[in-house]
């Protein structure tokens, strides 16, 4: 519990900025533009004057699954309810400004400023405000400094209105200080394992065999089963045959620049002073001739490594900074320009000038981009064309050849995708099975008729006849009895083991293999069935031992120590637990706030014009 609380603890700020994806604002129950909450086709999200377009959300949307869900598409991002969670979010911000313009509230730059450089993802290893730290979290989280900065402001505002409500929410410390001691507990065990080998049990009679199959006959039951045809064609299968003209590649090329392109990188250094008039004497002490870093000791007590903003590219920085910074020489310092950090002087040191791979470089890379791209556009043609085949009393096989698509046959599907004696369906058609629409329909259609077109998985369209079904029935001991043998020699050896597991612990002697010290979740033992092993461990008192069954062994478990934790890490993380269960009552406070700012403002969604959109640039 308390490693789940130290990863997730953060503030506010930076909680708002890299933690989107767990807004999910279900309060309302976003979801298709059918249920209700529809608002105006130019405006996803509408709260009195404030409003966000489809535009913008899906540009989130493609930010956020680029950074989050790198390996998904946007349509099985959108399966994934991503679309949900980033409307959840921008709806909070969306209430809030709208209650603050009601309101008349405002962000200085001097709020601005004092919740960045307090943020502490933002400090160097000294502890001190790192620029370019803060320069390059933003990069690698794909948004631009002036974005971020509404997001500040976002959280600063919602502060002030919930802030006064929230201050007097505070949870006990006490009980803190007893939940971090309870967790934090070790123990060190030892170990005393006996294989599960079913191996070496002997062959059971035919009498045994009888009798354990006549008292357990039911669990060998064949399941219901149906025998289908599906037929598929899915974007793979067409960009697999899609021929790339050298005019397609070359046109790709010229009007992806940007893609290939290596941006102008600067290396700079900067001094950032609180008012305008020590800037210009810093300012004027370099250009009077006076070393950059000198001046910067002198009149900041700035380190070498304080002034260093390292080497990046204009779109990096705020728009007033870049402004100055690309177009100065090196060498030449330049100011002062004011930000949300203060007001800057810069020295250029270096300029590495950008530039764009050639052709050749990138030709296989921008064929597999078009013919991916080019396969989605003809997939929903051609999934047209399915629907219009099968529509018009094609067979599933003349409607797939035609296509150029798939079609296979699987016997004995169960309601759970699985055979007859319920392993894990392999050969032709295993991967179709695997795919929970194909499954549904398989046991949602009617048998002899050939279902309708339906979207699965991996940009593929379906449909499916059930050519028979077979109900539940019994099997006959012929039918299963190398399952039934098998499952016999496997309880029999599960016995054995347990037998001498069993005298082991009761013994409680120090045979076996000592363990190191783990927490209660089973934190810091490395074994496979570590989370049954603390549970047991956990459970008896030291000196005591217990046998715990993975499957594969039986281990006596004895509890040699427990550890109690020690007070400087009680201390510490008694803080974590009072402020994550400080932020949880806050957070249900400030849904509460949301749910009645939402009705005030009248809070309208609309994810279909976004939807149209993300497909649209599939």
């Amino acid at each position: 519990m308390l490693q789940a609380m130290r990863s997730g603890t953060k503030s506010p700020i930076m909680k708002f900025f890299l933690l989107f994806l767990a807004a999910g604002f279900a309060l309302w129950g976003i979801g298709d533009g059918t249920t209700g909450l529809i608002g105006g086709s130019d405006k996803a999200i509408s709260a009195s004057e404030e409003a966000v377009s489809p535009r913008e959300v899906a540009f989130e949307f493609e930010r956020t699954r680029r950074n989050y869900m790198p390996n998904s598409s946007v349509g099985e991002a959108l399966q994934d309810g991503l679309l949900s969670d980033v409307m959840g979010s921008l709806s909070r911000e969306v209430l809030f400004r709208a209650e603050n313009r009601s309101l008349g509230l405002t962000v200085t730059r001097e709020m601005q400023r004092d919740a960045i450089i307090s943020e502490k993802s933002f400090h160097d290893d000294t502890g001190v405000f790192s620029e370019g730290r803060f320069i390059q979290t933003l990069a690698n989280a794909g948004i631009s400094e002036s974005n971020y900065l509404k997001r500040v402001d976002n959280v600063l505002m919602r502060d002030q209105l919930v802030g006064a409500l929230s201050s007097g929410v505070r949870f006990d410390n006490t009980t803190a200080h007893a939940i971090a001691a309870f967790d934090l507990e070790k123990r060190v065990v030892r170990l005393t394992s006996f294989s599960v080998n079913p191996e070496t049990i002997t062959l059971p009679t035919d009498s045994e065999i009888d009798d354990f199959f006549a008292e357990n006959k039911s669990a060998y039951d064949a399941p219901d089963l149906r025998n289908v045809t599906i037929a598929s064609i899915s974007a793979d299968m067409i960009a697999t045959g899609l021929a790339i003209s050298e005019a397609e590649i070359k046109t790709a090329f010229e009007s992806r620049l940007d893609e290939f392109s290596t941006p102008e990188r600067r290396n700079i250094r900067q001094m950032v002073f609180d008012d305008i008039d020590k800037a210009k004497t810093a300012l004027s002490r370099l250009d009077a001739g006076e070393e950059f870093n000198a001046v910067a000791a002198d009149m900041l007590n700035w380190t070498e490594d304080d002034t260093k903003l390292g080497d990046v590219s204009k779109s990096a920085l705020d728009p007033a900074l870049a402004k100055i910074a690309f177009s100065s020489e090196t060498g030449s310092p330049t100011g002062p320009v004011e930000t949300a950090f203060g007001q800057h002087v810069i020295i250029v040191d270096k300029i590495t000038m950008g530039g764009q791979a050639l052709l050749p470089d990138v030709k296989e890379k921008i064929i597999a981009t078009l013919r991916a791209e080019q396969s989605i556009d003809l997939l929903y043609d051609k999934a047209n064309e399915f629907e219009d085949a099968i529509g018009s009393g094609a067979t599933l096989r003349e409607a797939a050849e035609k296509l150029g698509g798939s079609l296979v046959t699987v016997e004995n599907v169960s309601r759970n995708g699985r055979d007859i004696d319920g392993a894990v369906i392999t050969g032709d058609g295993a991967n179709l099975i695997q795919d929970t629409a194909v499954l549904d329909l398989i046991w949602s259609s009617d048998v002899n008729e050939t279902s309708v077109i339906q979207e699965g998985g991996d940009d593929m369209f379906f449909a499916v006849e059930v050519n028979s079904e077979s109900p539940q029935q019994e099997r006959s001991l012929d039918d299963v009895k190398a399952r039934v043998i098998a499952d016999m020699k496997r309880i029999e050896a599960i016995k054995k083991a347990k037998a001498s597991a069993e005298a082991a612990a009761k013994l409680n002697n120090d045979n076996g293999t000592i363990s190191e010290p783990f927490r209660r979740n089973g934190l810091g033992f490395d074994h496979e069935a570590a989370g049954i092993i603390a549970n047991q461990a956990f459970d008896q008192a030291s000196g005591s031992s217990g046998v715990v069954e993975t499957g594969n062994e039986v281990i006596a478990v004895k509890t040699v120590k427990i550890v109690p934790a020690g007070d400087k890490e009680v201390k510490e993380t008694t803080k974590i637990v009072v402020e994550v269960l400080n932020n949880a009552l806050r957070e249900d406070m400030l849904n509460m706030v949301l749910l009645a700012l939402s009705e005030s403002h009248d809070l309208q969604l609309n994810p279909a014009g976004v939807r149209q959109i993300l497909v649209g640039t599939q």
